[in-house]
């Protein structure tokens, strides 16, 4: 604050050294696949991290991007926690340009080069220039400042998410063009061609390397589509736990070997099954921003939605029916509505996607999943979760007032548990009535995950006093996470996508 204060001489200096930093690091990042040229002998590992770097990069971008939606559109609100503000942005953002870039792919195919580096260009010195306000205002770096506070066992758990997460990488196959790539991913398209036509004009310097373009898609994928039900995850456990707690939540879902499983056998599922918890966090995060203009996200989650599965449009009626009449229940009339006329744009988007899908009636077939035997599963691979049930049976007694004994010890916002357990109560029916896309993959895996914080939030809240012994408990957990989390076997999986030798992929296995 106080560098805008300072006399006219000195804010020029400062002025040009911020634009000169901006440029020259954006565009370091954007000619990031002019390397990739000069570096074609290069080991796979070697190339995977310039395209993460480089997918990065464009998260960046989509941060920015949203940013900017919300200065535009003057959509001032309040956010739980400063990572929330970080996803929030992300997701609008992304969603801002897959809109923006399929405008542009409705131009000829020989305009597409010119309008990904004229854009980006465009957008690096629109960035990069200086103003008071740019150089006074947070960045997304600064959105992370939190973690320089975190005690010894969050960073320890923190270390731990981050290591686990990448080896969970499942061995990608390389094809040679993406088309078969497509047919992998989405054997029954029902992903909208919009988000085909993304990623072609999101990753086009790459097109001339098809072996690394299919493998920057699939990190796409993993990296932002199962990084985004993390993060919306621990937004989520935020509203009813504390820091600690919600880490070790979204730990025990990275650690499951139910995810390392399902990330191998169907890795696709494993990203498109995690969308559901998106749209129930967007829900929470709307209804406590304290902005009628938030329902621009949640209409615009719908259409993200929509776009990987037209089955998921049928939460859209529910969710405007369980904000409008149960949500909001301190709003005027005249506030609901306007939060409802916000979320018209995206849902006509997530409607017309939808209509054009419904061509393939298995979407909408009736059909009954085993949502036990998800359950029963997903507990045999994790012990974590052995302590759900009891998680339940507390929710059960909290919500009912049953227990004045128990209620000196838990206070939790009974608005936001209401929300998710209407948001549980859906998914779960649905998938058993008219869909398994709704409760399985991931579903189960957060869902118990979820129920099985409740009991250690008891212990830790009937100890607050005894800090030394909630530290003990919580080690515990940590630990009993971390043994049955199948570490080597995730190092093998994803050692065979980087070995040149097939006689060491063949060691591996045993």
């Amino acid at each position: 604050m106080d560098k805008a204060l300072v006399k006219k001489s000195d804010i020029l200096k400062i002025k040009y050294k911020f634009f000169i930093n901006r440029i020259v690091t954006y565009f370091s990042f954007l000619l990031l696949p002019l390397l990739i040229q000069k570096t074609e002998n290069l080991a796979l590992f070697t190339q995977c991290l310039i395209l993460l770097v480089y997918i990065l990069f464009m998260g960046s971008q989509w941060y920015l991007f949203g940013k900017e939606i919300d200065h535009r559109l003057k959509i001032y609100y309040k956010a739980n926690s400063s990572l929330e503000r970080i996803i929030y942005r992300l997701l609008l953002g992304n969603i801002g340009l897959i809109l923006l870039f399929n405008l542009f792919s409705l131009l000829p195919a020989g305009f597409v080069g010119i309008l990904f580096w004229g854009f980006f260009i465009i957008l690096g010195i629109f960035y990069s220039w200086p103003t008071r306000g740019k150089i006074i205002e947070e960045t997304m770096v600064s959105q992370f400042s939190e973690i320089r506070y975190l005690d010894a066992f969050e960073k320890t758990i923190l270390s731990l998410s981050v290591v686990t997460f990448f080896i969970t990488l499942p061995d990608f196959p390389l094809f040679e063009n993406v088309e078969a790539l497509k047919l992998y991913l989405d054997p029954y398209e029902k992903v909208s061609f919009l988000i085909w036509n993304y990623l072609s004009f999101l990753y086009y310097p790459f097109q001339q390397f098809p072996k690394l373009y299919n493998l920057i898609w699939n990190f796409h994928f993993y990296f932002i589509g199962l990084g985004s039900f993390l993060f919306a995850f621990y937004c989520l456990l935020r509203y009813f736990f504390s820091r600690r707690l919600s880490m070790l939540g979204t730990y025990a879902i990275i650690s499951s070997w139910s995810l390392s499983r399902l990330v191998v056998n169907d890795f696709f599922n494993a990203v498109t099954s995690g969308l559901p918890l998106v749209w129930l966090w967007s829900v929470m995060w709307s209804t406590r921003s304290g902005t009628y203009r938030s329902g621009l996200f949640t209409g615009l989650i719908f259409f993200y939605l929509v776009l990987f599965n037209p089955v998921y449009i049928l939460l859209m009626p529910l969710t405007l029916l369980g904000v409008y009449f149960g949500f909001l229940p301190k709003k005027t009339v005249w506030f609901k509505r306007q939060w409802i006329k916000y979320n018209v744009f995206g849902t006509v988007l997530g409607l017309l996607i939808a209509v054009v899908s419904l061509g393939d009636p298995g979407n909408f077939s009736l059909q009954q999943s085993s949502i036990l035997s998800l359950l029963q599963d997903a507990v045999i691979r994790k012990a974590f979760f052995i302590i759900a049930p009891l998680g339940l049976l507390l929710i059960f007694l909290y919500v009912t007032n049953l227990s004045n004994y128990l209620l000196t010890y838990i206070n939790l916002d009974r608005k936001k548990l209401n929300e998710v357990l209407f948001g549980i109560g859906v998914l779960v029916s649905f998938g058993f009535l008219l869909s398994p896309n709704f409760f399985n993959g991931l579903a189960p895996l957060w869902a118990l995950s979820f129920l099985a914080l409740f009991p250690i939030e008891w212990i830790f809240q009937s100890i607050s006093r005894l800090r030394s012994k909630r530290n003990l408990i919580y080690g515990m957990y940590i630990l009993v996470c971390l043994l049955d989390s199948q570490m080597e076997n995730r190092i093998r999986i994803v050692a065979k996508m980087f070995l040149d030798n097939e006689s060491l992929k063949y060691l591996i296995q045993y």
